[in-house]
C-alpha cells in the first residue's frame, strides 16, 4: 500500500506539466500513488498524462468533464488509497524528498491530522516580499483548535504546502468548495485547520511555487477588481457558513473571523472609483454579514476595536450601504489604523497612478517568454515519447 497519495489537478497547463510529473516521479520515496485528474483539458494534457502513466504505473489518470480545480481535487480525495494526501498543482514542482519527509513526519507523530511546510517561489525575479513571507513557516505544533494557528501564522491559505491524513478529511466530510473560482483555498484551509486535532508547521521547504503563468485565474482576475471583489464576497459567505457550522461565531473566534473578513474586502470596496460599484458591493457585503451576525453581536464582539465605527455604519443604518460607500477611504484607514497609515496609503495611491502607464507599457512590451517559459505541449509530448518504457512499467 502506498504511503502518500499525490493528487494533481490538471487543466491546460501546457508544457509545464511534464516537469511537474517528473518531480513527483523522481521522489526518494518510491511507495507513492499519483492521482492525476484531467479536468477536461483541451491542450493535450490528457494525452501527456496517459503517456506518462504508461511509463510509471504508480500514476493513475482520471479523465473528467471540466468542473474546476475544486471538483478535480475532490475526485483525488475520493480515489486516494494512501493514508496521507498531498496536493500538487500541475505547474509547480516538489523537492525530491518531499513525500519521504511527509510520510516520516506522520509516522513519528501518530496524532497529526495536518502538516504544513514552507515553499520556495520561482523564478525569483518575479517574486515579491508578500508571497515569500506567506509561504515561509516557523516550526510549531498546535494541539486542537487555535485562533493563533488560523489568524497569526502562515498556515493559510494554500493547500499545496501541506499534507493531510486521509481519514481526517473523510471522517469530517471535508472537500473543496465546488463553485468558487477564486479563494477556494482559503475555505479549505479554514475547514481543515479549524477541525484538526494536531497540526505541525515546518520551516523546511518541500514545494516550489511557480509565479510565471500570466494566464492563471489569479493573474487574470487581479486585473478586474469588481469581479475579484464579488468572488471574495462569495468566499466570505462560505467562510462564515462554515464558521457557523463549527460553532465559532461567538467569542474571540467570532471576533477574529469578523475582523478577518472585513480586512479582506472593506478597504478594497472603498478604493473603487465607480460609485455604483462601491454601493453594490457594500450592499452585498452588508447582507452577507447580517446573515450571520446581528448588529448587537458585531458591536459586542468588536467592543472598542476601531473597526467598529465603519462596520456599524455599514450594517446598522437603513441606508448603510449608501453611507459606507460615500466614506473616504483615507478617513476610514485613519480611524482604524491611524493617520500615518492613511498618509502612507495616499502616497501609495499617488505612486501607483504615476507609475501605472509605465507598468502597462512594460507589460505590453514584455515578451511572453518572461511570463510563460514552458515548452510547448508538442515538445513535451515528443520528449516523453523519446523515453523508453521501463520493462517493469
Amino acid at each position: 500500500m502506498p504511503q502518500v497519495s499525490v493528487v494533481i489537478p490538471v487543466y491546460n497547463v501546457g508544457g509545464y506539466l511534464l516537469a511537474c510529473l517528473d518531480s513527483v516521479s523522481n521522489q526518494t520515496l518510491s511507495d507513492i500513488e499519483v492521482i492525476c485528474v484531467d479536468d477536461g483539458s483541451t491542450d493535450e494534457s490528457g494525452r501527456l498524462l496517459d503517456l506518462y502513466a504508461e511509463r510509471d504505473k504508480r500514476f493513475v489518470v482520471i479523465h473528467k468533464a471540466n468542473a474546476g480545480v475544486s471538483a478535480a481535487r475532490n475526485v483525488g480525495i475520493e480515489h486516494a488509497i494512501a493514508p496521507h494526501i498531498f496536493f500538487v498543482d500541475a505547474d509547480d514542482l516538489i523537492e525530491p524528498d518531499a513525500c519521504e519527509l511527509i510520510a516520516k513526519t506522520f509516522s513519528e507523530d501518530s496524532g497529526l491530522d495536518i502538516i504544513k511546510f514552507s515553499a520556495e517561489p520561482f523564478p525569483k525575479e518575479l517574486s515579491n516580499p508578500w508571497i515569500e513571507s506567506t509561504i515561509t513557516l516557523e516550526d510549531q505544533v498546535f494541539d486542537g483548535y487555535s485562533d493563533a494557528l488560523l489568524f497569526e501564522t502562515n498556515a493559510r491559505p494554500f493547500p499545496w504546502n501541506g499534507a493531510y491524513r486521509t481519514s481526517f478529511l473523510r471522517d469530517n466530510h471535508i472537500t473543496f468548495p465546488v463553485g468558487l473560482t477564486l479563494g477556494e483555498d482559503q475555505v479549505f484551509s479554514f475547514k481543515t485547520l479549524g477541525r484538526s486535532a494536531r497540526t505541525r508547521l515546518m520551516s523546511v521547504s518541500l514545494y516550489r511555487y511557480r509565479l510565471s503563468r500570466k494566464n492563471s485565474a489569479m493573474t487574470l482576475v487581479s486585473k478586474r477588481p469588481v469581479e475579484r471583489l464579488n468572488k471574495h464576497l462569495d468566499v466570505i459567505d462560505a467562510l462564515l457558513e462554515d464558521w457557523r457550522d463549527q460553532g465559532r461565531l461567538g467569542g474571540e473566534s467570532g471576533r477574529a473571523m469578523l475582523v478577518f473578513v472585513c480586512s479582506f474586502v472593506m478597504l478594497d470596496i472603498l478604493e473603487l472609483k465607480k460609485k455604483t460599484a462601491r454601493y453594490d458591493l457594500a450592499s452585498r457585503f452588508r447582507d452577507i454579514l447580517l446573515g450571520y451576525y446581528s448588529v448587537q453581536d458585531m458591536s459586542l464582539l468588536l467592543n472598542e476595536d476601531r473597526l467598529k465605527k465603519p462596520l456599524l455604519a455599514l450594517c446598522s443604518a437603513s441606508d448603510g450601504a449608501g453611507v459606507f460607500s460615500r466614506m473616504s477611504i483615507y478617513r476610514v484607514v485613519a480611524s482604524i489604523y491611524g493617520y500615518k497609515a492613511a498618509l502612507m496609503r495616499w502616497i501609495g495611491t499617488v505612486r501607483h497612478a504615476v507609475t501605472l502607464p509605465y507598468h502597462l507599457m512594460r507589460e505590453k512590451l514584455t515578451p511572453d517568454a518572461d511570463y510563460d517559459d514552458a515548452p510547448s505541449m508538442e515538445d513535451a509530448i515528443a520528449e516523453l515519447e523519446s523515453r523508453e518504457i521501463p520493462v517493469n512499467a
